[in-house]
This record gives C-alpha cells, structure tokens and sequence, in this order.
C-alpha cells in the first residue's frame, strides 16, 4: 500500500510539472505574438477599451513627479533596490497609469534613496500592461513615507489611490527596455522556464521509475525465497 501510495504522489507531480511546463511554453508564445503586435495608443483608445495582460501600449501625457513612489525590495544581480513608480496622466483625459519606469540600487538604509530625473513636459513611453502580483503576507495597504516619496511592498491601486488623491488604472504599465525615462529593465517572463519543469518531470518520473524497480526486485527476491524455502521443506519432508 505504501508504494502504491508513492508511485501515486510521484506520478501526480511529474504530470503537474508537465502541465506547468505547457503552461509556460503557451504563456511564451503569447508573449512573442504580442511583441511583434504594434502597441495600442492609449491615448486615443477610449476608456473602455480592452486590455490584456502582457500587451504592449504607447501613452502620451505628463508624468505626475510630486506623487511618484518606490516598489521595495527589488533584487538584481544580488543586489536589492527598487522599482520607481511613476503616474502618468494621459493627455487631453482624466486616466492615469502607473508606470513602473525600473529597477534602481538601495544605499545601506533603506532610506538612502538615490536621485533621479523626471521630465516636466509631455512624453510618450512604451510598455508592456501588467496586473499587480499579490505577495502571500504582504499588505499592499501599508505605505511608507521617504520626504516626498513613498514606498510600498506590493502594489495596490486601490490603497495607492486612497494616500495619492488619484484614480489609478488597475493595470500597471512595465516600460520596454527601448522606451525613454526608465531604469535597468529586466522582467522575465516567466521565472522559470518550461526546460526546467520539463526538466522536474523527468525527475518525479524516474523516482517513480526507481521505486517500482525496487518493489518488483524485492518481489522476485521473495518469490525465490519461497521457492527455495518451499524445496527445502518438501525435501526435509521426505527423509
């Protein structure tokens, strides 16, 4: 019964690694036919246009410099910084976005922010939509304040728009690495790639592999013990 019960375990998680991997593979191509799509203007798309996660988009409009914060620890290279989080108000309209312009390094404390610019007039940026992950135990309510600045752990727009006096879009705009006024920009996909749960699989399988192997060897072990046990017996019978 046992080992029936870990082939079953074993056999379960190597199917659901299969299935994550197929997973990530869909979610690539996704991403690679709305790469090669031309970006939506948003400034000319009306506000209840529909939006997708992962597509590109072009705004135009000012970015709101007096109510930009920080997204914390943000890790590249090892080393943890933040992700600058800037509204941009779309021109000739009342919708603003978030947009996360990138990743800067942290000083020593946390509140050894380093400058950095934003430009006054109009501009036009590219990126890529984004819903806010939600962080298991993190409170993207709790805002902290850094002078002018604040900083969250995770974002949400509903608090954000509650401490900013703002009516943020739920989605958050990601500027592609080609877009003007960002920062180091290096988002991943997915965080693990469908090799590497291919990759699982084949792990979870052989285990389940190794331990039938091992029950049908100690079965054929029993069954010559018996046999010779059974011989032995018959021929002490006989004497």
């Amino acid at each position: 019964m046992a080992v029936l019960t870990s082939l079953a375990i074993l056999l379960a998680l190597g199917s659901w690694q299969v299935s994550r991997g197929r997973d990530k593979a869909r979610m690539l191509v996704a991403d690679a036919r709305q790469a090669a799509a031309p970006p939506l203007d948003l400034t000319d798309a009306g506000p209840h246009t529909a939006l997708a996660q992962r597509q590109r988009v072009t705004l135009r409009g000012r970015f709101l410099a007096d109510r930009q914060g920080l997204l914390d620890n943000q890790v590249h290279g090892g080393r943890v910084g933040y992700d600058v989080l800037t509204p941009l108000r779309i021109t000739g309209s009342d919708r603003v976005f978030l947009v996360d312009r990138g990743w800067l390094p942290g000083g020593p404390r946390r509140s050894d922010i380093a400058d950095w610019d934003t430009p006054s007039g109009e501009v036009t940026v590219v990126g890529r939509l984004g819903r806010p992950v939600d962080i298991p135990f993190v409170s993207g309510s709790a805002i902290e304040h850094f002078g002018p600045l604040w900083m969250v752990a995770e974002i949400n727009t509903s608090a954000l728009n509650a401490a900013l006096g703002l009516d943020l879009h739920p989605m958050v705009v990601r500027l592609e690495a080609e877009s003007a006024h960002g920062f180091l920009r290096d988002w991943p996909v997915v965080a693990m790639t469908p090799q590497r749960h291919y990759g699982y699989a084949v792990q979870w399988f052989g285990l389940a592999a190794a331990v039938l192997g091992v029950y049908l060897a100690a079965g054929r072990r029993r069954a010559r013990e018996l046999k010779t046990t059974g011989v032995t017996d018959a021929n002490l019978s006989t004497k």
